[in-house]
């Protein structure tokens, strides 16, 4: 429904070349908009509260805050190149819709800049050590990282639309 109505996302969408729609640039209320992105809210305020727990980040009077919430649908094909998420704490998704062949989330490891010299990781070196871990969640699945770590999703090969909903937590 929003991916037909909000026009403004439409546009957004198709002058940056995402292939599909997001409502990141257009909808910045849909947990006021809507009453199960309000859960959704509810539901993923104690996820980083827990989180932010386990990074032991010491919050002082200070919060996190959900900053934004939108939603991204995918096209067969379609990809979105490696990036961060500045001037936020905590990132994440939620995944919707997963088909066979939808594209995982890629994780980059942070000290890849850095290792200029370094050989190749063996394609069986554990996941530690490895520069790029792949997470293919199923519909339902939350993930959380923290917002400065490089993350993209490989183009799309399932037949039909990846669909999730991002968030960003910032401290105030």
């Amino acid at each position: 429904m929003l991916a037909s109505e909000d026009r403004a996302g439409q546009a957004w969408s198709k002058a940056h070349g995402y292939g599909g729609y997001t409502s990141y640039a257009s909808l910045s209320d849909l947990p006021t908009r809507a009453s199960v992105f309000g859960e959704l809210k509810r539901q993923l305020d104690g996820h980083a509260r827990a989180f932010a727990r386990d990074l032991a980040f010491d919050l002082g009077q200070g919060r996190l805050k959900l900053d934004s919430l939108w939603v991204n649908v995918l096209k067969p094909g379609a990809g979105h190149s490696g990036h961060i998420h500045p001037h936020s704490v905590i990132s994440g998704a939620v995944y919707v819709r997963t088909p066979p062949g939808a594209s995982a989330l890629k994780l980059e490891d942070p000290r890849l800049p850095l290792m200029m010299a370094a050989p190749p990781r063996r394609a069986d070196a554990p996941e530690a050590l490895q520069s790029f871990v792949y997470l293919a969640p199923a519909p339902g699945t939350v993930l959380m990282w923290e917002s400065w770590l490089r993350h993209e999703v490989p183009a799309n090969a399932a037949k039909s639309e990846r669909i999730s909903i991002s968030f960003n937590y910032g401290w105030r």
